[in-house]
């Protein structure tokens, strides 16, 4: 061994850590301390301090006897034992040669030390002054553990956060066998034997079953202590995590399922028209084996002049990053069919396009009828503007980000984020919740046109729920609002799709404003509506597009428009519906570079239609 080096190794051989020589130097520390005041005490003329010194020795025994009994309680009879004989050893010297000694009384020590060791080391065993070395630990755990007898496997000790994982009081579980714990007990003895056994388990996942009869799925890691017979084992509550995990496979499966019955080619091509995926219910009936068709192009089983003509057009995407429609048409099994194909951009979190994702429809039957023809391009039309517009609205991935935002502004002073920070931060979060609601209008109007709402008719002050939409919208920031109402001015209507309503037109008023931005909100009535308007000074309606602008999706001059404002024409789709089901209208007044005036008309008596 070199000069001046530690034998860390050789500790290791022997079952010992670097803190252990520690504790064995204060063990014999005492033991030395204990034995010269014996011979001190020996030494010393019978006198006045001579029955002091008699009765003091003996008791400095019991500080080494103790503290082997705790540290070492497997080694703590063996040790007492030996420290027994040699105080006796001394005590017989001293009597053979004369000094005054009560043979009695050293004799009734020597027992006390035995009983003292042996009950100390019992007290360890059972669960109480063991758990000084592990206290610390188990106290600041943020996971389960508890400790076990490696002979019975029984739980000496568990945290609390064991309990909490399991439905136990921390007590319930001392003496508990630890099989009792595995969904399984036979899965929990046979993992506690081969930590036993073999060595230390890692992470192993395994089921619990806790005190109600729930199941929890849990990380289980076990090691057996170096210098004690016990096992300690740490448990980490996965439950929630392996819920998701299932939920998010199963949605996949589900999704699998839909694209693999679509009667539609639905497929990923990379740069070079490899495809990445490709999903066709009907590729048998064609002589196509989709699982094949991975890492191949178009030309493995169409001519070339059509696989040419698409990988041009696949180019144009990832050069534009706009949606592609085109048809084309082959011969397939001896007949000639003809294919619709939409090709979009597939959009990096950076806006990058990466691929092209892309649909095939078999549109032979289609052409053999003009309506059917016309119908269809109706409806290729309108998906290709949707699939163009949202795919600007869309593609930054949505939901982790919210997620992410969220979790760093409940607890901003944990990130050692400054207040400006968080300003920004939260910034940030309402554009991003902005996007959100692009993609909630949509699912409200598909909600809207596939099934029947019902009302919830309250009574409300209409002044007070615009000041709250222009408020919550932070459009009195962005324009001045000029609200001519009563506040006392009560009306009933569902109060939720009326914020709707008038947060989709106010948001449209300030948006379409030209600076000084001035919206202006009025009120007038009858004996049978509301009225309540809304007047911008902004860019104004042509008169060609006001009996349109209802329509899902349109916009007037909807490429400008996408591109200054970011709208995608859901907004009075939306207010529209809702105040239809008010039994109620939305009038339109507009002048083209002078503004518009939107009036809700609602009646004042509503009810859900049957």
């Amino acid at each position: 061994m070199p000069s001046g080096v530690f034998p860390t190794q050789s500790l290791r051989d022997l079952g010992l850590k670097e803190a252990d020589l520690v504790k064995i130097w204060v063990i014999a520390c005492f033991i030395m301390v204990s034995m010269l005041v014996t011979v001190f005490s020996f030494a010393v003329p019978v006198g006045a301090m001579y029955p002091a010194l008699m009765f003091l020795f003996p008791q400095l025994y019991y500080i080494p006897i103790i503290l082997i009994s705790i540290w070492y309680p497997r080694h703590g009879l063996q040790c007492t034992i030996l420290l027994v004989v040699a105080f006796l050893a001394i005590t017989s010297y001293y009597y053979l040669v004369g000094a005054l000694v009560d043979p009695f009384i050293f004799g009734v020590n020597a027992a006390m030390y035995l009983w003292v060791v042996i009950a100390t080391t019992q007290l360890a065993k059972e669960g109480g002054l063991l758990n000084v070395k592990y206290w610390n630990v188990f106290k600041n755990a943020e996971a389960g553990m508890f400790l076990l007898k490696d002979t019975n496997m029984k739980i000496v000790d568990a945290n609390q956060k064991l309990g909490e994982i399991l439905g136990y009081d921390p007590l319930e579980l001392r003496g508990l066998p630890a099989g009792e714990l595995w969904e399984n007990p036979r899965d929990g003895v046979n993992v506690l034997e081969e930590c036993n056994g073999q060595g230390p388990v890692f992470e192993r996942r395994m089921r619990f079953l806790g005190k109600s009869g729930n199941i929890k799925t849990v990380l289980f890691s076990c090691k057996q202590t170096a210098e004690q017979p016990f096992i300690e084992c740490t448990v980490f509550d996965i439950t929630k995590i392996e819920q998701k995990e299932t939920n998010l496979i199963e949605a996949k499966e589900q999704l699998q399922s839909l694209v693999n019955s679509s009667q539609d080619l639905i497929f990923m091509q990379d740069s070079a028209g490899r495809f990445l995926q490709f999903h066709w219910a009907k590729a048998e009936d064609f002589g196509i084996d989709p699982v094949n068709m991975i890492g191949k192009t178009l030309s493995d089983f169409f001519p070339d002049t059509v696989a040419e003509a698409h990988s041009r057009r696949i180019r144009e995407v990832f050069k534009s990053g706009e949606t592609i429609n085109y048809e084309f048409s082959v011969t397939l099994n001896g007949s000639e069919q003809t294919f619709s194909t939409l090709l979009g951009p597939v959009l990096d979190p950076g806006g990058k396009t990466i691929g092209v994702i892309g649909t095939m429809r078999d549109v032979t039957n289609g052409l053999q009828q003009d309506l059917t023809y016309m119908q269809l391009e109706r409806e290729l039309d309108r998906w290709r503007n949707f699939i163009n517009t949202a795919a600007h609205e869309l593609r930054t991935p949505l939901q982790p980000i919210l997620g992410y935002l969220h979790l760093i502004l409940e607890d901003p002073s944990s990130y050692a984020l400054d207040s400006e920070t968080v300003k920004l931060l939260r910034l940030c979060l309402e554009n991003v919740e902005r996007e959100r609601r692009v993609v909630d209008r949509m699912l409200e109007l598909g909600i809207m046109d596939s099934c029947k709402i019902n009302l919830n008719l309250t009574d409300f002050s209409l002044r007070q729920l615009i000041s709250t939409v222009t408020r919550i919208g932070g459009y009195d920031l962005q324009a001045e609002i000029k609200c001519r109402m009563s506040p006392d001015l009560m009306i009933c209507a569902d109060r939720d799709r009326i914020y709707q309503v008038l947060d989709g037109i106010i948001s449209n008023a300030v948006r379409f404003s030209e600076p000084p931005r001035i919206v202006e909100i009025t009120y007038r009535g009858d004996e049978q509506y509301h009225y309540i308007s809304i007047r911008d000074n902004g860019i104004g309606i042509a008169q060609e597009s006001l009996n349109n602008i209802f329509e899902p999706f349109y916009l007037a001059d909807s490429e400008k428009l996408a591109r200054e404002y970011g709208r995608i024409g859901l907004g009075l789709s939306i207010a529209q519906k809702y105040v239809d089901m008010h039994q109620g209208k939305v009038l339109v007044e507009s002048e083209p570079g002078v503004g518009s005036t939107f009036t809700v008309k609602l009646p004042k008596v509503v009810c859900n239609e049957p």
